[in-house]
């Protein structure tokens, strides 16, 4: 069993958010778009309805994520779940938070629809801010208190390196509604020498942080330091580089990276494509290759879910 999602809306609007939602989370399977056009009758959403229904398992349960509460798409999935017993949910209000944890939810085969649903009430209206609830967030200063400067063991993990991820686009979707949550991260790090001296940048960033979670925004020499005297180690840090070559210096900085991610790096003139989504210089890919033979995994993963597959196994295949 599994959980089949239906997006019904008046206009485009159910096609835009599903495919706004693939940028963030890729292509998903089982989803289905059931859109109410000007042209179109009742009857007409009605077939269209049915026939995404009757597209899924038959012991799948369904999910019907619709736009407005008493419009006609939510009355015609009324409809079809008054016909059902059980194993149907409606949720209206859709919004792309709703959608992206739909998606997180239902990778749980333990979950049922009726959970999911309750879950996605609160996640859409979490999803609802405005800048003014963000306007006193500044990034947090960095205390000697934070953490003892003593370390043990060499290890990432006691220098509370939770994960590190190459994505020039730094804090966006994929990272704001998936990866922070999933790894738990209390802390994200931003290192690049540019974003640092850029106010418009930082500001943005401040903003666009998940609550409860720190920011820092620092040069790669003051991240290394940081890093390498402990100052986090009882936190779980989400280290995020815009460019191959800052992971590269923080690791010839001493600091003990054994496994970063490949994220996002759009083409530039003489970059190659490693994945979709991800394009490197030669000498870039060499050092990777470089650092596979010494040990220190480099994996490719847009979102969480993905399989993590080494740099080995991916490139060139």
């Amino acid at each position: 069993m599994s959980v089949g999602i239906i997006l019904a809306s008046h206009g485009m609007f159910a096609k835009g958010i599903l495919q706004t939602s693939e940028m963030i989370f890729g292509k998903q399977e089982k989803v289905f778009v059931c859109s109410l056009l000007p042209e179109d009758s009742p009857e007409d959403l009605q077939q269209q309805l049915i026939a995404a229904v009757d597209s899924f398992d038959a012991d799948d349960e369904i999910l019907f994520l619709v736009d407005l509460w008493g419009g006609t798409p939510f009355n015609l999935a009324n409809q079809l779940i008054q016909q059902q017993v059980g194993g149907m949910e409606i949720v209206s209000g859709l919004n792309l938070p709703m959608l992206l944890q739909a998606y997180n939810e239902r990778f749980d085969s333990e979950k049922r629809v009726a959970d999911i649903a309750q879950t996605l009430v609160f996640e859409a209206k979490e999803g609802i801010r405005t800048s003014a609830q963000h306007s006193d967030t500044k990034t947090q200063p960095v205390s000697k208190q934070e953490g003892e400067l003593s370390m043990t063991v060499n290890q990432r993990g006691s220098l509370g390196i939770q994960h590190v991820r190459l994505d020039e686009r730094l804090i966006h979707g994929q990272v704001a509604t998936l990866w922070i949550g999933n790894l738990g991260v209390t802390r994200v790090m931003i290192v690049d020498d540019q974003v640092v001296n850029d106010p418009i940048a930082k500001a943005s960033l401040q903003t666009a942080v998940p609550g409860g979670v720190k920011l820092s925004i620092l040069k790669t020499a003051s991240a290394a330091s940081r890093l390498n005297e402990g100052l986090y180690k009882n936190q779980k840090v989400m280290i995020i580089a815009k460019n191959i070559q800052t992971i590269f210096d923080l690791i010839d900085a001493g600091v003990p990276i054994e496994k970063f991610n490949l994220g996002n790096s759009s083409p530039k003139e003489d970059t190659k494509p490693i994945t979709k989504s991800v394009f490197l210089s030669v000498s870039a890919i060499e050092r990777l290759q470089q650092l596979e033979t010494q040990g220190i995994t480099v994996t490719a993963q847009m979102v969480p879910m993905e399989e993590a597959k080494s740099f080995s196994q991916f490139y060139g295949k």
